[in-house]
């Protein structure tokens, strides 16, 4: 964290900084698969009632991925997680909502990106009020969470 109280992300390759290891929370290792066996509650739930309305080689996927999965509840923590729908805004951009998902949960669960992403792995243990920084090919942005919520 610099002084300013600001999180800053450089680049792809740096995900947390010493201040963020020390924050009481585990992030995954850089190299790790995040969706093995792995899926939120909300994105199991939204898997289940795709499936319903699919059949062939989908339906046997989502079948597949959901028999396999560990299904992480709802952390209900004070900071971002997996699974958490985060609200951002800053002055550069429109407000927005993301939820942190698994990969495999990438284009099921609507507003989703994967926890592997720069903008997740910035969010990813802030809290309500925390500004995070952003490295992006334009330049840094500065991100306020907003809020978190933990959609089931």
């Amino acid at each position: 964290m610099r002084g300013d109280g600001v999180r800053t992300l450089v680049g792809v390759s740096k995900a947390f900084t010493k201040e963020d290891a020390d924050a009481g929370f585990e992030a995954p290792p850089a190299t790790a698969r995040l969706s093995e066996s792995r899926l939120t509650a909300y994105g199991a739930r939204l898997m289940r009632e795709k499936l319903e309305r699919s059949d062939g080689a989908a339906g046997e996927r989502l079948r597949a991925l959901l028999e396999d999965a560990e299904v992480i509840e709802p952390a209900g923590a004070e900071h971002v997680a997996l699974g958490a729908r985060v609200r951002v805004s800053s002055d550069e951009a429109p407000e927005r909502v993301v939820v942190i998902v698994t990969p495999d949960e990438v284009g099921i669960v609507p507003s989703a990106i994967s926890a592997a992403s720069p903008l997740a792995q910035a969010l990813i243990g802030a809290e309500v009020g925390d500004v995070v920084e952003l490295e992006l090919p334009r330049g840094a942005q500065e991100l306020t969470v907003e809020a978190i919520e933990w959609p089931k």
